[in-house]
């Protein structure tokens, strides 16, 4: 997941672990349990946070674990629909089975009860291990407590849970204000002759779920990142699908034409705005001032971003946590070790962010990181 993980939350990811992977990730089959159910009972307290993995290094696999997987069953509760999201359930189930484990995934659909539900099919399964991306962390409190007063392992990926064995965690506000940074360096140097705080930014969110209102508010900070940037427009859409967002980019460029800078949390927002301005039918053709970035992006991200450098794409730039491949390896090094005892209960993992533009879309694309540009190049 450090090397993921967009999306990786809000990647969000946010971070998208926030926008995710390389080309043509090698996935798996996958099944899709889940029943109707109400929300759980009330928070408890979280278990404890401590030791926590130092941000920016590497898992390894667990030395000289004597720990049989053979039978053992895992079941992810995912965040919602969408290419990363699919993606990224469906190598950690080739992953994990590729190991001996009986993986499946739960389309999450952004939606809460969704997660309670397909939380309570799995314990009724008898996981062994219980991965959760939650849409709202205390909405799960009843059910993650069920499953851990039952011996169920359970993973909080990203965001928090009121309760866990262990936490990989990316933090929503860090993936935004990262892809804030990315934004401001190009907007002030793409602008570099306009007066300050001039740029007309607008953001577009989606606040449906936690991840999303989070990011937003950072996103809409911009201003304090850039020396260009004018405090921005937020667009606030029903959903973060790449159709809405090619609707409310036709719809922009009529009722806002000054608006070239776009923020979003969302891949399938920023690749909406992204399709409609490269459509055939674009009244736009030169790209030149345009600018359009988002968390966690996902494989039709990054191609975009590719073609920008060449000036055929206003899609200029995306903050992940890592891809696909290497999130499903994580996931399996960590359940691994919580398994073996390598990872005592409370553990927390810190992502490490891949920032990818023009600068880095070619070693991103070959080798599926970026190691070339870090965090600390934005202080």
């Amino acid at each position: 997941m450090k090397k993921v993980i967009a999306l990786l939350l809000a990647l969000v990811m946010v971070f998208a672990l926030c926008a995710c992977g390389p080309k043509d990730p090698n996935v798996g089959p996958a099944s899709n349990p889940g029943t109707e159910t109400t929300p759980g009972s009330e928070p408890t307290e979280p278990a404890g946070s401590e030791p926590t993995e130092p941000a920016g290094t590497e898992p390894t696999e667990p030395a000289g674990s004597e720990f049989d997987p053979t039978g053992k069953k895992i079941g992810f509760v995912t965040f919602g629909p969408g290419e990363f999201f699919t993606a990224l359930a469906e190598t950690y189930v080739a992953t994990m089975e590729a190991k001996g484990w009986e993986a499946s995934y739960t389309d999450g659909e952004f939606n809460p009860e969704t997660q309670i539900a397909a939380a309570e099919n799995y314990i009724a399964m008898g996981v062994d291990v219980l991965v959760i991306w939650a849409v709202a962390p205390e909405a799960m409190s009843g059910v993650v407590k069920t499953a851990m007063d039952q011996g169920i392992k359970v993973v909080a990926f990203v965001g928090d849970l009121p309760q866990y064995n262990l936490r990989m965690r990316a933090e929503d506000a860090d993936l935004a204000s990262s892809l804030a940074k990315l934004a401001a360096k190009w907007i002030d140097k793409t602008y570099a002759d306009a007066p300050d705080h001039s740029v007309p930014v607008g953001v577009l969110s989606c606040r449906a779920a936690d991840t999303g209102v989070i990011q937003a508010d950072v996103l809409l900070k911009i201003a304090d990142y850039s020396t260009k940037a004018a405090t921005p427009t937020e667009f606030e859409q029903s959903d973060e699908t790449a159709t809405t967002g090619q609707t409310a980019a036709e719809n922009l460029y009529t009722t806002h034409p000054e608006i070239k800078v776009f923020l979003t949390p969302h891949n399938g927002l920023a690749n909406g705005l992204n399709a409609f301005y490269t459509s055939m039918s674009s009244p736009v053709t030169d790209y030149s001032d345009m600018g359009i970035f988002c968390i966690n992006g996902d494989n039709s991200t990054t191609d975009s971003i590719k073609d920008s450098v060449d000036g055929k794409s206003p899609l200029r730039g995306t903050v992940m946590t890592g891809s696909v491949q290497d999130t499903a390896n994580e996931i399996l090094t960590y359940v691994t070790g919580l398994m073996d005892g390598t990872y005592e209960d409370g553990y927390v993992s810190d992502a490490r962010l891949l920032f990818i533009d023009a600068d880095t879309i070619d070693e991103y694309q070959s080798t599926g990181t970026v190691t070339s540009v870090t965090a600390d190049d934005f202080q």
